[in-house]
């Protein structure tokens, strides 16, 4: 019976793929849709560390908007597509670049596929994926694709735990929160509807679940009209992918295996999604991480591992598990480092690994500004901790600063450089900074707190620039975030439903964004989803 089944979707999907194709080859979609190009030598770079059912009943597209280097370093993408796999669905990756509607893991082409979704971490990511199903011929509004048959859109990911009405007026479906909740009544819900074609049906019993967001049915004249209680912060099962699905060499990480110690985070900075959105911490048992540890490294030609956290150093078995990786000779690379938590055991088990470069966040230059952001360190533990640091091997430094913030001053300004000048000093290290603006965003303790603006960014720059070509001695590396894109990440953090309709329209016809409408009026809609 399950056969036939199965027989039945895969049948009815050739049928409607063959309408879809012809749909969109008739579309004035961008060349680089149709140009032959191949994946295959990165699908030759690549080494799986599970191993994958291959075909399935219903071929899945899975989007990550950005290039492959960046997306095979987020592990969402990775756990989304073991997951598929592993449920019978023919999921294939795709990305920005350098292939955008070629698949990476057979070539297929995109208007092969009646689901499309998208893992989406940040708001510059959402703009990304719009303007790629813009490119592929695939109209924004659910709306004209449902006139067309064309295919369902679903998106899910980080920025659904603090803004997902950003995405609400161009997908069909949202999945809240942590996509594990949903996995297999989203399945489920499919299977039904490649034998039904009813995308009326699809979307009632889609809407059904507390967790996926139904722009079409929840949402009524531009407010969210059934309130929604997802559950974002599920517990770390075991049960779940924790470690990278492949490797390779092309990543931005290089051949190395990243692998899940923890989520949520224990503090409460101000200007952070991560405590109020991503909820309390929760961590991998170091006996189920050493069990998969076993088992990958034994079969797999990795020499790195890498270690993803909000902050290293609160994981409680941090220390056992740095001894298992250096007695199996792997190396050791850390996502987040904080610098008043930062070890001797720590910075030796980078460095013994050949790394010695660390970067941390400071994120201002006196300890008043610092204090109000939530950062309870000092300069003089910043400098003793990197002072350790150096004397341990490290000869260079990352630093992160926020300018913009609440409260700040042109001293404030003024001492980044001072603070700079004294790690030097005192140090020997190598420094690169890297200065961003301060963005307030839905859920945070500063989300009514003002964005400066470009012009009051490019000033603040432009101070901090010319205080660092005073320093002589081991002058600074400077790298500024784009005051332009600041603008444009503060400008899409607060769209409302009808703000994101207008974004569609604005993209389909090439016209600058517009402004969101409020935050009160996005603070009020969002209330109702979580």
């Amino acid at each position: 019976m399950e056969h036939r089944r199965i027989n039945t979707i895969c049948r009815l999907f050739l049928e409607r793929s063959l309408v879809l194709s012809k749909k969109l080859n008739s579309q004035k979609t961008e060349k680089k849709v149709t140009a032959w190009q191949s994946w295959e030598e990165y699908r030759d770079a690549e080494t799986f560390t599970t191993e994958l059912p291959k075909g399935g009943d219903i071929p899945w597209a899975l989007f990550y908007p950005a290039d492959y280097a960046i997306g095979s370093s987020n592990l969402g993408i990775h756990y989304v597509f073991r997951l598929l796999r592993e449920k019978g669905i023919a999921a294939e990756r795709f990305f920005e670049r350098p292939i955008p509607y070629r698949s990476v893991d057979a070539d297929t082409m995109l208007e092969r596929f009646p689901i499309i979704t998208a893992g989406i971490s940040y708001e510059g990511g959402a703009l990304s994926f719009f303007n790629w199903l813009k490119g592929a011929g695939i109209p924004l509004s659910p709306i004209n694709r449902k006139k067309g048959d064309f295919p369902i859109v679903g998106a899910g990911g980080a920025i659904t735990y603090i803004n997902p009405l950003l995405l609400s007026g161009v997908c069909d479906f949202i999945v809240l929160g942590d996509a594990l909740n949903v996995f297999d009544y989203l399945i489920e819900c499919f299977r039904r509807y490649m034998l039904h074609s009813d995308r009326e049906l699809l979307f009632n019993e889609l809407a059904e679940n507390k967790s996926i967001l139904v722009p079409l049915i929840h949402i009524k004249n531009g407010f969210v009209a059934n309130k929604r209680i997802p559950d974002k912060t599920m517990p770390m099962s075991d049960e779940y992918p924790m470690h990278s699905t492949w490797t390779t060499p092309k990543s931005i990480f290089g051949n190395t295996l990243l692998i899940e110690l923890q989520r949520g985070c224990i503090r409460n900075c101000s200007y952070c999604t991560l405590p109020s959105s991503f909820g309390k911490m929760r961590f991998r048992s170091f006996d189920i991480i050493k069990e998969h540890l076993d088992e990958v490294l034994s079969k797999s030609n990795v020499t790195q591992v890498g270690l993803v956290t909000p902050e290293a150093s609160d994981y409680p078995d941090l220390n056992k598990l740095i001894d298992y990786l250096e007695v199996r000779k792997m190396g050791i690379s850390f996502a987040s480092l904080r610098i008043d938590r930062l070890t001797e055991r720590m910075i030796t088990a980078q460095t013994c690994a050949g790394r010695h470069s660390i970067t941390v966040a400071p994120e201002t230059g006196l300890d008043a500004l610092r204090l109000s952001c939530g950062k309870r360190f000092t300069n003089k533990t910043i400098i003793e901790k990197l002072s350790l640091a150096a004397s341990k091997g490290v000869n260079q430094v990352k630093l992160y600063f926020m300018i913009g913030l609440p409260g700040e001053t042109d001293e404030d300004i003024f001492a980044i450089s001072e603070l700079c000048h004294c790690i030097i000093e005192e140090t020997g290290l190598s420094l690169i900074l890297s200065v961003g603006a301060f963005v307030p965003k839905p859920g945070t303790p500063w989300q009514h707190q003002p964005f400066v603006g470009t012009s009051a960014i490019r000033k603040k720059y432009s101070a901090i620039s010319s205080d660092l070509r005073t320093i002589k001695k081991k002058k600074p590396k400077l790298r500024l975030t784009s005051p332009k894109e600041a603008a444009e990440e503060f400008n899409l953090a607060w769209y409302g439903y009808n703000d994101s309709v207008e974004l569609a329209n604005a993209i389909e016809k090439n016209v600058p964004l517009k402004k969101h409408s409020s935050r009160e009026s996005t603070l009020t809609e969002l209330k109702f989803l979580w």
